[in-house]
């Protein structure tokens, strides 16, 4: 597994200058993909599955982790499973471990609805967050404005009167993975 860093921006963190420790509220964890264990205070990061792996975790993370005398453990279905995904075996089984004990979350794929302007280049759909306002413009999400959708939000977004005479699924571009972790 590579090593993986929390970045965190200004004011979402406290820095205690006599004991050099910085210090994050629990809120700005959850909001990076951390979930507290227990109460001994433990956190961990949530580990992101698409939805192949969604489903192996749904359909076999109910049974014991490991029992040397059956088959019909989450280890060997792991196993089984890691053997025949595409990536490498050692790795999937890892990733599957974790989830197991630290819990997981969906990583669903987001996309910006990009339409072609012959003379200005390509323009994005930003939405307002109260969603009052749609226009196009760059696809840097703000505060304000969000430019990255889901399949749902898109569904959601092709029945309003505003997307009257456009296939917002034919305009869609998929956000990189990248573009995915700057903007959490």
């Amino acid at each position: 597994m590579e090593e993986q860093k929390l970045v965190l921006q200004d004011g979402t963190y406290k820095y205690d200058d006599r004991t050099r420790q910085v210090s994050v509220s629990e809120e700005q964890l959850k909001k990076a993909g951390y979930v507290k264990l227990a109460d001994d205070e433990r956190m961990v990061k949530m580990v992101k599955l698409d939805q192949k792996r969604t489903k192996f975790m749904f359909e076999n993370g109910c049974l014991p982790f490991y029992n040397p005398t059956s088959v019909d453990s989450f280890w060997h279905k792991a196993f089984d499973y890691s053997q025949y995904d595409g990536d490498e075996p050692e790795e999937v089984q890892a990733l599957l471990a974790e989830a197991y004990f630290n819990g997981y979350i969906v990583k669903e794929p987001k996309y910006y609805i990009k339409l072609q302007f012959s003379n200005s280049g390509c323009k994005y759909l930003n939405i307002s967050k109260g969603a009052e306002s749609w226009f196009f413009d760059t696809r840097s999400e703000t505060s304000s404005y969000k430019t990255q959708f889901t399949q749902t939000e898109i569904d959601e977004m092709q029945k309003d009167p505003r997307a009257k005479g456009m296939d917002l699924n034919v305009l869609k571009v998929e956000v990189s993975e990248d573009e995915l972790e700057v903007k959490r």
